[in-house]
């Protein structure tokens, strides 16, 4: 009885299209929801850093300096946090994974200087306003700030932005409790 099953089973394997791909000869298919690796596009990031800050794995490293953007592949836990995180939408999630190898790989960026947009060709606005007759001096914009370019003074009633330093990524705007906040 036993050697019947076995038999059975043998002949169906014989006349079955194989369960696994014959890799590298045949290139697997994608499914458009995988989520394989992160991509960039370097004309639309303005080096923030919240992408570093939203990663649980820690796998991206932004050097607002240096202005350039990194991230340790092998690191990357693809959960697509940063892609969700990314207030200019440049990051996005590609359906490749990164090539395997005998070493890490860690690809880096160089992130172009953008010049200041005028109001009307920036998606979210230009310059960071408050409406200080609804500002209730909280400093949560402050602490929200990526690029420390706001400073808030409870007592004295002072709100100040560093418009050399802001990069207009809205994340202040976002996080106002008042919403007295807004880029334009």
């Amino acid at each position: 009885m036993a050697t019947f099953k076995i038999g059975k089973v043998v002949l169906k394997s014989l006349f079955k299209k194989p369960a696994t791909l014959m890799y590298p000869v045949v290139p697997r298919e994608w499914q458009e929801r995988t989520r394989g690796h992160v991509g960039i596009n370097e004309a639309d990031c303005i080096v923030c850093g919240i992408c570093s800050k939203k990663c649980p794995a820690n796998a991206i490293t932004v050097d607002r300096k240096k202005r350039t953007w990194s991230i340790q592949r092998m690191q990357c836990i693809q959960c697509n946090s940063c892609v969700e995180a990314c207030p200019k939408t440049c990051l996005t999630m590609e359906n490749q994974y990164t090539e395997p190898g005998p070493e890490k790989v860690v690809d880096t960026y160089e992130i172009p200087k953008q010049e200041k947009k005028a109001a009307a060709d920036d998606k979210k606005g230009g310059a960071l306003k408050c409406n200080l007759e609804d500002c209730v001096y909280c400093g949560l914009c402050a602490k929200n700030c990526p690029c420390d370019a706001l400073n808030v003074d409870r007592k004295e009633k002072v709100w100040k932005v560093d418009e050399g330093t802001c990069v207009s990524c809205g994340a202040c705007v976002e996080k106002c409790p008042k919403k007295c906040l807004s880029l334009g």
